[in-house]
């Protein structure tokens, strides 16, 4: 028992110093594969916690809410009570509506649609605009919490960019649907047409290219979401003339960029060809409208 003892010590004590070489071996792979999939996140600031002054995004840059935007946080703030801790439950939609109003592009987006039921939106809804530091403290100000509170919020949550985003913030998903439909093969083509690489900027301001996991579009993949909107069914040679008409101005249409219909197979509808039968849980058309 004491000999089976003793060669167990031995063996965990020739591991142990084994170990480092180990690991050493292993890491310019495992460095290396670490650079490739955080890298564009860090370089979009997204996923980097610091802050860091640069010349677009400092204290010194003022920064004012518009009457929209202050009638749109009073709406939230009205849904939640009236002390520190309601009042402090508004930052997400603070966030966005700043999102919102700095949003460059939404009105030049010509954007149309081909299908019934297709619409474009009528104001912007976020995903274009950014939330620079004078902003969190203009929020923090406004619903009486510390500016912690608010990077806390802000740099948890992606869907905050923190850095000046280009006219057009090109969010390119590479989940598993999109990935296997070929969504690389659409990320070298915007790269190699704008010049610039996942994370980056282009030098005339106006096209971001980001990666970001799933946006729920996985029938039509590949796609991408520009600012608000979806182009879907995408293919390395028909998103460059989508680029290139985003930029001109000219009209673009969202959703599927070939002959589909919605998200439809090639069959066509298959269910819910007519409205359901019911009984129905409860009468939908009773519900007040929140806001």
């Amino acid at each position: 028992k004491r000999a089976r003892s003793a060669m167990l010590a031995l063996a965990v004590r020739r591991a142990a110093l084994a170990l480092p070489s180990s690991v050493a071996a292993c890491a310019p792979a495992m460095r290396q594969n670490r650079l490739f999939r955080t890298a564009p996140t860090l370089l979009a600031g997204q996923g980097s916690h610091i802050h860091r002054d640069t010349p677009e995004n400092n204290e010194s840059i003022p920064f004012e809410f518009t009457k929209e935007s202050e009638a749109e946080i009073e709406k939230y703030l009205s849904r939640y009570p009236d002390t520190p801790q309601g009042r402090q439950s508004a930052i997400m939609p603070a966030l966005w509506v700043v999102q919102q109003q700095l949003d460059r592009a939404h009105k030049t987006i010509k954007a149309e649609t081909k299908y019934e039921g297709a619409f474009a939106f009528d104001k912007p809804q976020g995903s274009g605009g950014w939330v620079p530091l004078k902003a969190m403290h203009a929020i923090a100000d406004k619903l009486g919490c510390s500016r912690m509170a608010v990077y806390e919020v802000a740099t948890f949550f992606t869907m905050y960019n923190r850095n000046l985003q280009g006219k057009f913030h090109i969010q390119l998903c590479a989940t598993t649907p999109c990935m296997v439909c070929g969504a690389y093969d659409i990320l070298a083509a915007i790269e190699k047409h704008l010049g610039i690489k996942c994370g980056e900027t282009t030098s005339d301001g106006m096209f971001t290219l980001t990666e970001v996991e799933c946006l729920g579009a996985c029938v039509n993949a590949p796609m991408i979401q520009v600012n608000d909107y979806f182009f879907e069914d995408l293919t390395p040679e028909n998103v460059i003339p989508l680029l290139d008409n985003l930029k001109a101005g000219k009209p673009v249409k969202i959703g599927p960029q070939n002959d589909r219909v919605h998200s439809l197979g090639p069959q066509g509808r298959t269910s819910l060809t007519s409205p359901p039968a019911g009984p129905y849980c409860r009468d939908l058309s009773k519900i007040a409208d929140p806001a």
